[in-house]
């Protein structure tokens, strides 16, 4: 009789911990945009082709021939909420060669 009672004084509270309870189980399901990789996937080792864009893929495929040391850059991680034109801009291929991860070898 008491719990009843107390159930019937409390019912707005107990049900916005409910409701509460059941809008932060979607805050935790939300999926959040990963950091992608892109791999470099040209020959071209001219100035300015480590920027441009049509060189790189995001596939793994592209993840060939990757090593620690090379001329040419592997991969570049672009972060979550940015593109990889912004993360590449107008770097000189030295400057690309400074935020790859891994290289590949000279063609």
């Amino acid at each position: 009789m008491k719990l009843n009672q107390i159930l019937k004084a409390n019912a707005v509270a107990i049900a916005a911990v409910i409701f509460s309870g059941a809008v932060m189980s979607f805050k935790v399901m939300e999926k959040k945009a990963a950091d992608q990789t892109f791999y470099y996937i040209s020959e071209d080792m001219n100035e300015g082709a480590f920027h441009n864009t049509a060189n790189w893929t995001n596939s793994a495929s592209g993840s060939a021939g990757c090593v620690t040391s090379g001329d040419r850059p592997c991969k570049v991680i672009v972060p979550e909420g940015s593109s990889l034109s912004s993360v590449l801009g107008s770097k000189t291929n030295s400057q690309v060669l400074g935020i790859a991860v891994d290289r590949k070898l000279a063609p």
